[in-house]
């Protein structure tokens, strides 16, 4: 099943039975009080409760309204500290004292089945003034930088409070040039737009030239499918009053699309959307890669070599696995890999453990060697020496060096010791160790492109073909 949000669709029905009136980001209660419930997970429990907090505020906020009552749930897997609960649950409160909202109770534990930490929040507010509908001719602004969680997730250093719209909307929501507001979160910023279109019944154009981007967004990144939480969609009859009004706030703004007027859908790039690609990096929503830039690369690489046709025909017995150095690697415990493997299953490839510095000390060992006669080569694979593959890596320009002489605990790295270079290594016949064949790159997507690429010729080898 797909993993997100649920299509309102699916449930509308019940809902309307037990008299809920559904909203976009919050639901009214009764009088000019409006209410949001989210939950937080994937993320490391130290911005576990910031999010929690953000994630209810703001949708509170986009609806005009200000945050007034917050209740939390803290659910957290058996091993988890009471340091851990404590920290979430600080934090949570910390951001409410912020905003002057207040926590008015909650709920705390251990279960078993939770994998992954997860707080839900419901934030309860007072409208400061009614919400417009967008309209035909209405021109859409990102207030705030496209691209920095994702950037994060990266493994980016980013500061949390980048990451929330709160602040963008309370400044915001009172102010007349601001029609409606809409926060980015699952699904990026053409994800948001979708939104907004099939509840309002309208057909919108992304317009994503000058858009300000965040700086540590990497070009190979769509900005618009990419986790973008923190970024806040305004929505204004008034252009140029909504631009002066955000420079006079310092508040980062560039136009990002407009409303054509009745229909369904998001025109992007000469496709209309009615529901957003899924980005890569929503493989990186987990407690603990973001933030650091090796454990989000192996770990997104790793998921992208599990969809790969083929690949599970490369894992050896033992399993495969991929690593990833710091620059100029010293000992293990510089190299990260994943600290189980990745293995093949009736199901396909699984990636068994998580990317952890020091998982795998074969891998590390290469890697410090290599890094010594070349430091930009910080990536390694290991799979099997296929005959095929290995014919296939010559066809796309590399060509694997034969390091079967060099009978040790770990040949590749004692090959490269005794001064062997090349950028991936096989052996084979020597007793104790599975045949093996280890590919060096500059970063984990290059060697899964590499990979994909020689696969791909593998295939086309493989083929039948005519005279």
């Amino acid at each position: 099943m797909k993993v997100g949000k649920i299509p309102l669709s699916r449930v509308i029905e019940v809902l309307k039975d037990a008299g809920v009136a559904p909203g976009l980001d919050a639901n009214p209660v009764e009088g000019d009080l409006v209410a949001s419930t989210n939950p937080a997970v994937g993320v490391p429990s130290e911005s576990l409760g910031f999010f929690a907090f953000h994630y209810s505020a703001a949708n509170v906020a986009v609806a005009h309204a200000q945050p007034l009552y917050a209740t939390l749930t803290v659910t957290m897997p058996p091993g988890a500290s009471d340091e851990e609960v404590e920290a979430v649950v600080r934090v949570f409160a910390e951001e409410c004292g912020r905003y002057g909202v207040r926590l008015a109770g909650g709920h705390t534990a251990r279960y078993e089945g939770i994998e992954y930490p997860l707080a839900v929040s419901t934030v309860i507010g007072r409208k400061v003034r009614d919400r417009a509908a967008p309209s035909a001719g209405d021109t859409v602004y990102a207030v705030g930088l496209v691209g920095a969680e994702a950037a994060w997730l990266l493994g980016g250093s980013v500061p949390l409070r980048e990451m929330t719209p709160l602040d963008y909307a309370l400044q915001l929501q009172e102010a007349p040039e601001v029609k409606f507001m809409h926060d980015v979160s699952e699904g990026g910023v053409l994800g948001a737009l979708v939104e907004v279109s099939l509840y309002y019944s309208l057909e919108i154009e992304l317009q994503p030239e000058g858009v300000k981007l965040h700086p540590g967004l990497p070009e190979w990144v769509d900005p618009f499918t990419a986790p973008s939480y923190g970024v806040l969609l305004a929505f204004t009859d008034s252009p140029r009053e909504l631009e002066a009004l955000c420079g006079e706030k310092s508040l980062p703004c560039s136009k990002i699309g407009s409303v054509k007027g009745p229909g369904v859908g998001v025109l992007y790039k000469s496709t209309r959307y009615l529901e957003p690609p899924v980005s890569p990096l929503v493989e990186l929503y987990n407690p603990y890669t973001p933030g650091s830039f090796e454990l989000a690369q192996l770990e997104l690489a790793a998921r992208s070599l599990m969809a790969l046709p083929g690949f599970e025909q490369l894992i050896p017995e033992v399993g495969a696995n991929i690593a990833f150095a710091k620059p100029r690697p010293e000992k293990p415990e510089d190299v990260a890999a994943i600290d189980g493997r990745l293995i093949k299953t009736r199901r396909g490839v699984r990636v068994c453990g998580k990317p952890t510095f020091g998982a795998s000390r074969h891998l590390a060992r290469v890697l410090i060697e290599a890094s010594r006669i070349n430091p930009n080569m910080r990536a390694a694979i290991n799979v099997k020496p296929d005959p095929a593959f290995l014919e296939a890596l010559q066809g796309i320009g590399i060509n694997p060096v034969d390091v079967s002489s060099f009978a040790s605990e770990c040949p590749v790295s004692k090959a490269i010791e005794s001064g062997t270079w090349g950028s991936a290594f096989y052996y084979h016949d020597i007793p104790n160790l599975e045949p093996s064949l280890v590919i060096l790159a500059e970063s984990p997507l290059i060697l899964v492109d590499i990979v994909r690429r020689a696969l791909e010729r593998r295939r086309f080898y493989q083929a039948p073909h005519g005279p």
